[in-house]
């Protein structure tokens, strides 16, 4: 009985430390060794959190330094007041003018708080500070912070959408587009008789009698036209001699036509005197 007893004890023993190293080994394993690590507390005040909550994760420049301990009211002000536990080991990237911000992860993931590092002439970030808040820079950031305007966005794309429709309804839509397709064949047809046509006069101008009569008659109506502006013949003349012009206003304007027509009726009565 006593041997077997003895037994009982040391396999209780053995049990013991077997299930305290085991317990111990998912201890470390599981990341709970920065129990051993110290933290330093520093602070960020904001409006409101997007549902942050105590445990989130603190992050620096992308890498996770600490997490959120706790979020309280500001006494006498509508702010938040976030404490974060940063471990120490990276207290040296926190400067005094280093900012915060709150993050999404993916879409619809959790909330997060990512640091900015700030300048490295700046002072370290000691226990205690509260540090400034970024503007935000995700689209779900900007989205809540502008409030009542980002609800503008939403009414544009509802009017798009109602434009849209409209456009579409009864298949309107289609009907356009089998327009549009029928107009931009047309004008490739119209462009490639014209070169066709072009083609056919540059050969034909070689080629034959028909062409060569053609870009001779063109090239006497621009030799007509270049003596006309010169003042060259009887309707160069015509054109270009302002004393001609002069002489016609003389006859059919104002008081001067009035002596001219007073003249021929005094001659025409004096004859048949």
């Amino acid at each position: 009985m006593e041997n077997n007893y003895k037994t009982q004890i040391k396999v209780g023993i053995y049990l013991a430390l077997g299930t305290l190293c085991i317990f111990t080994s998912i201890f470390f394993l599981g990341g709970e060794k920065a129990v051993f690590t110290k933290f330093t507390a520093v602070h960020a005040h904001f409006e409101q959190v997007q549902g942050l909550s105590e445990g989130s994760v603190v992050s620096l420049s992308g890498v996770n330094v600490g997490n959120i301990k706790k979020i309280d009211f500001l006494p006498n002000q509508n702010m938040l007041d976030v404490t974060m536990s940063i471990d120490e080991n990276y207290m040296s990237r926190v400067r005094k003018d280093s900012q915060v911000e709150i993050r999404t992860q993916g879409a619809l993931g959790d909330k997060y708080i990512f640091i900015f590092s700030g300048s490295a002439d700046k002072p370290q970030a000691e226990s205690g500070d509260v540090l400034s808040v970024a503007n935000p820079s995700d689209l779900l950031g900007v989205i809540s912070q502008r409030g009542g305007e980002a609800g503008k966005i939403f009414d544009v794309v509802n009017e798009f959408y109602k434009m849209a429709s409209s456009i579409n309804s009864e298949g309107r839509l289609g009907k356009i587009m089998k327009n549009f397709e029928s107009a931009s064949t047309n004008l490739a047809n119209t462009s490639r008789d014209a070169q066709s046509l072009m083609a056919t006069f540059n050969q034909g101008k070689e080629q034959n009698q028909t062409g060569q009569k053609f870009s001779k008659s063109i090239d006497k109506l621009e030799a007509i036209l270049s003596k006309i502006d010169k003042g060259e013949g009887t309707l160069g003349l015509l054109i270009n001699d302002p004393s001609i012009h002069n002489q016609l206003k003389s006859y059919l304007g104002g008081s001067q036509r009035k002596n001219y027509l007073k003249s021929l009726l005094r001659t025409s009565i004096e004859k048949e005197d």
